[in-house]
């Protein structure tokens, strides 16, 4: 424990949290200020899928670039960087027109693409071995707290003031965080960097890195999928309940809320389990069977079931659909090749963002022909399935 709570690794993971939970914070904005900001902007509130596959597909093309970026300027100068782009994604829904909204989520695609690369490059070096795992899924937190603080602080504030105020509190985070990470800039970056120049070829070579390495491309397969269920589930689940189960939409809100909190909690315990009582690969194979089986599970919902076993249902749902993504990383970073850790996790999450930008899509193009929500949850419970067996496969 003494290895954790040493200043070398605890003061780089708490910058790395605090950084990653402000730039997420900018993405998850836009589907919260959506019903409130939508007329303002010029553009209807279900825009907003628009804009939020902008947002990703910047950040799957800008992530591939990750590498070289953080070779040529070092981790604290691309975090500054990415806190501003941010900040710079905000401004343009603020300008109040539909051309500068998707500039804003384009600019926070920007910022969402190197940000794991950057943090796992960091943490890949300074992490005891033996707490990598943990370390990894405490930096993963920030994705889902900046979902909550954007849920909680966002909407509050607008409806007592106005949204543009809303919405500005994330650049001042912002521009607060570049501060603190330049007083801090010892703690992330590497001692001996040496500056190699940035080139538009390292998107290439990047994907080649991950799909060349056998361990490197089963994982970008298992990142696609297990991140295009984790979306599915995020994006389908209420107005399932809502619809099909005949919850009230407070009730099935609630559901929704327990799937990220024991996410959330997921992510800290499990990195605790893993690379002690169990390898981290095993642990990701065993929440890839429980994401298909807790999937399959939610077809069998009806209005006669108890709420309690909803409930359980979906908590176990939340531990593996919502807290494999820091195990995930950690894998990649002790797989990558020395000195390719952002590299590697960049060309991964390129596919992991593909399944994000994908999986609603299919799900709905399945629910549209076939009229039911059960059909399209099913086929992506067998799909984690056949992935978690070919991930075993691979180990073995």
């Amino acid at each position: 424990m003494n290895e954790l709570l040493n200043r070398r690794v605890l003061a780089p993971l708490t910058l790395i949290l605090m950084a990653q939970t402000t730039i997420t914070m900018s993405s998850y904005s836009l589907p919260v200020i959506a019903p409130i900001a939508a007329a303002d902007i010029g553009m209807e509130p279900s825009s907003v899928v628009a804009l939020m596959t902008v947002v990703y597909v910047f950040a799957m093309i800008v992530g591939l670039a990750s590498g070289g970026l953080i070779g040529r300027f070092g981790a604290t100068r691309v975090f500054q960087l990415l806190l501003l782009s941010s900040a710079l994604g905000i401004g343009g829904l603020i300008a109040g027109h539909p051309a500068f909204a998707f500039f804003g989520a384009a600019m926070m695609g920007v910022a969402t693409g190197p940000m794991n690369p950057c943090g796992s490059s960091v943490l890949s070096r300074i992490s005891p071995p033996r707490w990598q795992p943990v370390i990894f899924s405490l930096k993963q937190c920030g994705t889902p707290a900046g979902g909550m603080l954007a849920g909680a602080i966002v909407p509050a504030v607008a409806l007592i003031y106005d949204w543009r105020i809303a919405v500005l509190l994330i650049p001042v985070m912002a521009l607060i965080m570049v501060t603190l990470l330049g007083a801090n800039r010892r703690f992330l970056d590497a001692p001996n960097r040496r500056k190699t120049p940035f080139s538009l070829r390292d998107t290439t070579r990047t994907l080649k890195l991950v799909i060349t390495d056998p361990a490197l491309r089963r994982y970008s397969i298992t990142g696609l999928i297990f991140a295009a269920c984790q979306i599915v589930i995020a994006s389908y689940l209420v107005v399932y309940l809502w619809e099909d189960v005949s919850l009230s939409p407070a009730a099935a809100g609630a559901i929704f809320a327990v799937f990220h909190a024991s996410g959330i909690t997921a992510r800290i315990v499990l990195g605790f389990f893993a690379g002690r009582l169990i390898s981290t690969g095993n642990l990701l194979i065993l929440l890839g069977l429980a994401m298909a089986v807790g999937i399959g599970a939610v077809t069998l919902f009806t209005p006669q079931w108890p709420l309690w076993s909803i409930y359980a249902i979906v908590i176990a749902l939340g531990v593996s659909a919502n807290g494999w993504v820091g195990l995930f990383l950690s894998e990649v970073a002790r797989l990558a090749p020395e000195g390719e850790t952002a590299s590697a996790t960049g060309g991964v999450q390129f596919f992991m963002y593909f399944g994000i930008s994908g999986g609603p899509v299919i799900f709905y193009g399945i629910y549209k022909l076939v009229g039911d929500y059960e059909p399209p949850f099913m086929i992506f419970a067998v799909i984690a399935f056949v992935t978690s067996c070919l991930l075993l496969r691979g180990r073995r």
